[in-house]
């Protein structure tokens, strides 16, 4: 149904009319400051919050956007962006199934939108819940449909509504139209950060004894070390006041391939559903420096510890 601040627009009021499930409409009006209607590359990066919040919604389901129509009314300053998705559900979703899969994708960002502009706590679990009771009202909660959204996913989205609202002037005007609802976007409400919406708990494990192997040492001096620990890679850091002072004072050879048996604090960060966001290592302590076998080399005992020149260029030219 149109509705009345539609009236007497006969072309955006037939494009809104003729939407099916499949359809949306992105609009942008203006400001009373404005000479000239809003650019399309503006409404592109509208266009990129939609499909950012669709791909989160829909899961393993593939989603693509399509434009329809343009249609920018020169007296209004506005322009309008027709879109219709076509989701390529799993073999053997019934037809009732992919209608409800796009009624939870329309709804879904609508509830996004609603959140990032309504939330006076803006704590992400509120719209986990909110999309927990979409997917049950809309039937997507079985096999066939995709599992609810990550936070990862919908932090990633929410940065792109971000992007899009920093691309108008305060004062403009940005509507979303679908037929299962419509939205006005506040562009005054900004999240300048969003990845901090996903940190929920952080603990640091103290003074873990860990083995890594060195896959590149710090050659540049910047106290952070490429390392390995079994299959996981990690880049640690390293206080002063550790064994590895002597290497940067070139005391002490450790090449790729040495290992470095360790003290180090453990940081690991949790988003609000429990998932792992980030791990952090910090080496508070070198207990012992772990020389790789190298074919065709002195034995360890041997080796010494004073690194050759040519292994560190970059100290090198500093020194000299």
């Amino acid at each position: 149904m149109v509705s009345d601040e539609t009236q007497g627009r006969h072309g955006f009021a037939d494009l809104v009319a003729e939407l099916t499930d499949s359809d949306l409409v992105l609009e942008a009006v203006a400001g009373a400051a404005a000479r000239t209607a809003p650019k399309l590359p503006m409404l592109e990066k509208l266009r990129e919050a939609v499909d950012a919040s669709y791909r989160a919604l829909a899961g393993s389901i593939a989603v693509e956007f399509v434009t329809v129509a343009v249609l920018e009314e020169l007296e209004k300053r506005s322009l309008s962006m027709w879109l219709r998705v076509d989701t390529r559900a799993k073999e053997g979703a019934s037809e009732a199934g992919d209608a409800s899969l796009l009624k939870f994708l329309a709804r879904g960002t609508l509830a996004i939108v609603a959140w990032m502009d309504g939330s006076p706590t803006l704590q992400l679990a509120d719209l986990q819940q909110a999309i927990r009771v979409l997917a049950w009202g809309t039937s997507v909660t079985t096999t066939a449909h995709p599992v609810l959204p990550s936070s990862v996913e919908l932090v990633n989205a929410i940065a792109a509504w971000q992007q899009a609202k920093a691309a108008f002037n305060s004062t403009d005007w940005v509507r979303i139209f679908t037929n299962n609802g419509s939205a006005e976007l506040d562009l005054s409400k900004r999240i300048d950060n969003p990845r901090t919406l996903l940190l929920a708990r952080k603990l640091v494990n103290h003074s873990a004894d860990m083995i890594f192997v060195v896959e590149m040492p710090d050659y540049q001096g910047s106290r952070e070390w490429l390392l390995k620990h079994g299959d996981t890679r990690t880049v640690a850091y390293c206080d002063p006041g550790t064994q590895l002072d002597k290497f940067y004072k070139r005391e002490l050879d450790i090449r790729p391939g040495d290992a470095l048996r360790c003290k180090v604090d453990f940081e690991t960060s949790y988003g609000p559903d429990h998932e792992v966001l980030s791990e952090q290592y910090r080496i508070v302590q070198i207990i012992e420096v772990l020389p790789a076998s190298r074919q065709g080399e002195r034995p360890d005992a041997e080796r010494s510890e004073r690194p050759e020149r040519s292994a560190f260029p970059e100290l090198e030219s500093a020194g000299s």
